[in-house]
């Protein structure tokens, strides 16, 4: 038999909605056991170091400036933030040119920029239509999740290939799978729990703002330092059993019996779980249809950020290619030069199955193209295909197909009996993000303290 143990509360998933979650009922003065299947914590952010000891951020690394729940972190665990690197002409690469520009607005036709900003605006008021804790409840709700995406995005009216191609790849950027296969609603949820849907395109006054000194994973591994003993890592979650007055959480070497669970796992990964009683049907359907899909990051490491000496802010862009989108990564020193590559849904999966060798020479090869010679030889190449990544299977966040929300959104918060739920996309605010995380984490925390 393996260990076991007694608890108040067990954890299972040690991402920022497990930690905080955990951290916060362990400062309520109750016992905690955090069990992750990772060998490390942090979940879908990954912190590791290069040679020289440079933090770099696998997964996720940008903090909004509205992300509250996660500067109140930094602060409580010392750690500071800084701005992203935008001074410089940005870069668009499209219809065999490449455009430099400055600002928000890309150098294309003004009314293909028109339509953009129209079918912006559009989306931005139909999000606000929705009630933020249930927007399936809408008023428009089940003509909105009848709707893909991709269906809306036919109609907006957008001039140019290039604008279509540009707005296509920013929001198919935000849920990676294909756009044909994910709700409208879940495009006005996100953006009602983000403000507005420039919130989530942008660097200044958006999502992508902020890098956190010493990487994303360096609150993670404080909180972990807090909580000790209590987070046990390869312990992936096999069984959860709930009676009427305990539930027993099991991995293959530990045995938790604890007075609530909380699962704080993506949801692709909770019907590999085996539950005693089993879940209800509606459960295990939202479940099997929350997935997430595609993404790869790809961070390229060069001994300096030469792109700003050449007057270039790193931000470059360039639909369907290897390197669909670039921004600077480079720590608050400077040094080294860093530059966070991405590519999103159908492009990951179809340059993913190329060679490790193939796959960074089309990379380098955009980023070439855009930035000269000196993007042709990085001192380090770290790449990461989250959906490959055997306890995340997606990223960044789970998104919903068509008919989901209306029919079983309302389950995502809602205990089952002992057992609670979190993570980001439970969030109604920022979800997809850290911040949904973490102010998931507080919820659950907040539910177990009032039913204690």
């Amino acid at each position: 038999m393996g260990e076991r143990i007694e608890a108040d509360v067990c954890v299972v998933g040690a991402g920022y909605a497990g930690l905080t979650a955990a951290l916060r009922l362990h400062q309520a003065g109750k016992s905690v056991a955090v069990l992750e299947a990772r060998d490390r914590v942090g979940g879908r952010i990954w912190t590791t170091p290069l040679a020289d000891g440079t933090p770099i951020d696998r997964g996720g690394g940008w903090l909004g400036p509205k992300h509250e729940v996660m500067f109140k972190l930094a602060a409580e665990f010392g750690v500071t933030t800084y701005k992203t690197y935008v001074k410089g002409a940005h870069l668009l690469v499209g219809e065999d040119r490449t455009r430099r520009y400055t600002g928000l607005i890309p150098k294309i036709s003004p009314m293909a920029v028109l339509t953009i900003a129209l079918s912006q605006l559009r989306i931005d008021r139909m999000s606000k239509k929705l009630p933020i804790d249930a927007p399936w409840n809408a008023k428009k709700a089940d003509e909105w999740d009848a709707t893909t995406i991709a269906d809306y995005l036919e109609r907006t009216g957008i001039r140019t290939k290039l604008a279509r191609d540009l707005f296509e790849m920013a929001v198919r950027g935000l849920f990676t799978g294909p756009l044909d296969d994910v709700s409208f609603l879940d495009l006005l949820m996100l953006v009602r729990g983000h403000g507005s849907i420039n919130t989530l395109f942008s660097i200044e006054n958006g999502a992508q703002e902020n890098l956190v000194n010493g990487g994303a994973g360096s609150m993670a591994a404080r909180i972990a330092a807090v909580l000790g003993d209590a987070v046990h890592v390869d312990a992936p979650v096999r069984t959860i059993s709930q009676g009427d007055d305990r539930v027993t959480v099991e991995s293959a070497d530990l045995s938790v019996s604890a007075r609530h669970a909380v699962v704080a796992i993506p949801p692709a990964l909770i019907n590999d779980i085996t539950f005693t009683p089993a879940l209800p049907d509606d459960r295990v359907t939202l479940y099997r249809k929350a997935v997430a899909g595609p993404e790869t990051k790809a961070l390229v490491v060069y001994d300096s950020p030469f792109w700003r000496e050449d007057g270039f802010s790193g931000q470059t862009s360039e639909p369907n290619s290897a390197s669909e989108v670039t921004l600077d990564a480079s720590p608050s020193s400077g040094s080294p030069g860093v530059l966070a590559s991405f590519r999103f849904g159908a492009v990951a999966a179809k340059f993913d199955d190329l060679s490790e060798a193939d796959r960074r020479a089309a990379v380098l090869d955009r980023l070439v193209a855009r930035l000269g010679p000196k993007a042709a030889k990085p001192v380090d190449f770290v790449e990461t295909a989250w959906w490959k990544e055997q306890w995340t299977k997606g990223c960044s966040m789970a998104h919903f197909p068509p008919g989901v929300l209306t029919q079983y959104g309302h389950l995502l918060r809602e205990p089952h009996g002992r057992i609670h739920w979190a993570g980001t996309e439970t969030s109604v605010i920022s979800h997809g993000a850290m911040e949904g995380a973490a102010r998931s984490g507080e919820r659950v925390a907040g539910e177990i303290l009032e039913r204690s």
